[in-house]
């Protein structure tokens, strides 16, 4: 399954849509995905954002994700300080 995005879109949005499609893919609620994502953040030590680790997590299980790179690798460099 391939994402079609738009650059203007929220990381809410990003982290939402990863969660449903690792839900559909796992065959665990919203809730479940959420919580397994917060906790493997949490053992990264909060190092990386709950997109990133979404994105590591909907990896492992399957879902494709090569749309959503560089939506989030934008993200991720407009927040950074210079």
């Amino acid at each position: 399954m391939s994402f079609e995005l738009k650059d203007e879109l929220l990381s809410e949005e990003i982290g939402e849509m990863l969660v449903e499609e690792i839900a559909k893919k796992t065959g665990k609620s919203i809730q479940d995905v959420f919580s397994m994502i917060s906790e493997r953040q949490e053992r990264m030590g909060n190092l990386l954002s709950f997109e990133v680790v979404a994105l590591i997590v909907a990896r492992e299980v399957g879902v494709n994700i090569s749309d959503l790179i560089p939506v989030v690798e934008r993200k991720i460099f407009d927040e950074t300080p210079r």
